[in-house]
């Protein structure tokens, strides 16, 4: 079977708090990627296996929070997810992710210069609980392990953060 085939893009715009926005700049990155998708069955049917990995163009370092990149680089990511039946037709997904990151950010207030930082792959460890295949409710809950001290000094304090969240499609 072939798997499922996304292209789509992400644009984050007159954004003050990347690159020092207390100066007054704001500033503009985007994303373009294209992701494969499969739902693979041929080791279990009663635990489905989701996969998926892409590629992402990006002047994004981190997706914005640690700065624009000073140009565009092909950036790939991945995902694994284990999908359990729960009680009650309810189900539980275990899932984890890594992104590659641009190492390079550009520096606010200079005249187009860069500087390597130690950046590195991001990966985040995800449940979902899906309550009711009837509805379409989600609870989710992860950890995502970022970047920390990316240079002597500098340190981005996103190493380990948490997420909750609940999301209801309508």
């Amino acid at each position: 079977m072939v798997p499922a085939i996304s292209i789509g893009g992400i644009a984050r715009t007159n954004d003050s708090n990347v690159g020092n926005g207390s100066n007054g700049q704001t500033k503009t990155n985007a994303d373009i990627y294209a992701v494969a998708t499969k739902v693979v069955t041929q080791f279990s049917k009663k635990v489905p296996v989701l996969i998926n990995a892409g590629v992402r163009g990006t002047n994004a370092s981190l997706w914005g929070l640690g700065g624009n990149a000073p140009a565009y680089s092909a950036r790939a990511f991945g995902a694994l997810a284990f999908v359990f039946t729960g009680p009650g037709k309810s189900a539980i997904i275990l899932a984890s992710e890594a992104a590659q990151q641009p190492r390079t950010i550009k520096l606010t207030g200079t005249s187009g210069s860069s500087a390597a930082f130690d950046i590195p792959t991001s990966v985040d460890y995800a449940v979902r609980i899906v309550p009711s295949p009837k509805h379409k409710l989600n609870i989710d809950f992860g950890i995502l392990q970022a970047a920390g001290r990316i240079a002597p000094g500098v340190d981005l304090k996103a190493r380990a953060r948490a997420a909750f969240g609940i999301s209801y499609g309508f």
